[in-house]
């Protein structure tokens, strides 16, 4: 065997060692990182823990999301039109809400009114677009009970569409206002969003999370950001919405988090834009 030879076998014998060095040490450095990354999420809980912060178990999976549009229905929208359907109760326009008392009061088990519910909004004459909503008891509270119109599989979280029953002392619902978001499209493909974890801890971390307080839920929905200039719509976007109650004063906050890039958004703050820079 010359010379040559051998240098070429221990050449390429070194490089194959190093290659295998290099990605040993990058897969190392991988899982150094990631479980940081874990760490990193778990001593924040660790903090609030010793804050005196109580929670449920929070998730790490990771959803994905939609700008939308959607204009809410008025008095000569298609909610106002679907109101010709309605039987044995009277009903009128404000604004964007329609107010409706029922004839005759509607029993429901104060415990779980759903069961009830669930079917009436189910029946054309008594509710209108009454498919389009959903339960949701995070939103419901005393005599009050919240159904919230879902859109591409999540609840709208403000006022916009929601069906709100009223509740009397006896376990009778006497009527309902109803809000309705009508037309809505989707602007852009769907874009991975923050965790229930990260939007909790991030909170944390930016100090909107009391001490000595509970978080007594945390859910992902629609709410809106903005008002275009194209036909009064809206623009509706991925939020946690979190709810936290102080533990001494009782006091409950709730507050919102942009799902795309975990800015907290601001009540009542609206932007003027154009639509079609979102449908790119």
């Amino acid at each position: 065997m010359n010379f040559k030879r051998i240098q070429w076998i221990f050449f390429f014998a070194f490089l194959l060692f190093d290659v295998i060095i290099a990605g040993s040490l990058l897969v190392e450095n991988r899982f150094i990182i990631a479980n940081n990354i874990g760490d990193n999420s778990e001593v924040i809980m660790k903090e609030m823990r010793n804050d005196s912060i109580t929670f449920n178990k929070l998730s790490s999976r990771v959803h994905t999301g939609f700008y939308i549009s959607g204009k809410r229905s008025a008095s000569d929208g298609q909610l106002d039109s679907a109101t010709s359907r309605l039987r044995n109760q009277d009903q009128h326009f404000n604004g964007y809400t329609l107010s409706s008392e029922f004839d005759r009061s509607i029993r429901v088990d104060p415990q779980a009114p759903e069961e009830r519910l669930n079917q009436l909004i189910k029946n054309s004459h008594q509710v209108a677009f009454g498919s389009h909503y959903r339960y949701n008891p995070a939103l419901s509270k005393g005599q009050t009970v919240v159904y919230s119109q879902v859109i591409e599989g999540r609840p709208l979280m403000n006022g916009d569409g929601q069906i709100k029953f009223h509740m009397n002392n006896s376990g009778e619902v006497t009527g309902y206002n109803q809000t309705y978001l009508e037309d809505a499209t989707v602007l852009r493909p769907d874009t991975p969003l923050i965790s229930q974890k990260k939007a909790v801890t991030w909170l944390y971390k930016h100090n909107q999370i009391p001490n000595n307080s509970r978080i007594r839920w945390c859910q992902l929905g629609y709410s809106r950001l903005m008002t275009t200039n194209t036909d009064n719509k809206n623009v509706y976007i991925p939020t946690w919405t979190v709810q936290m109650k102080t533990k001494n004063s009782g006091e409950v906050e709730q507050i919102a988090i942009n799902a795309f890039n975990s800015t907290i958004l601001k009540n009542n703050q609206q932007t003027s834009i154009n639509t079609d820079s979102l449908n790119r």
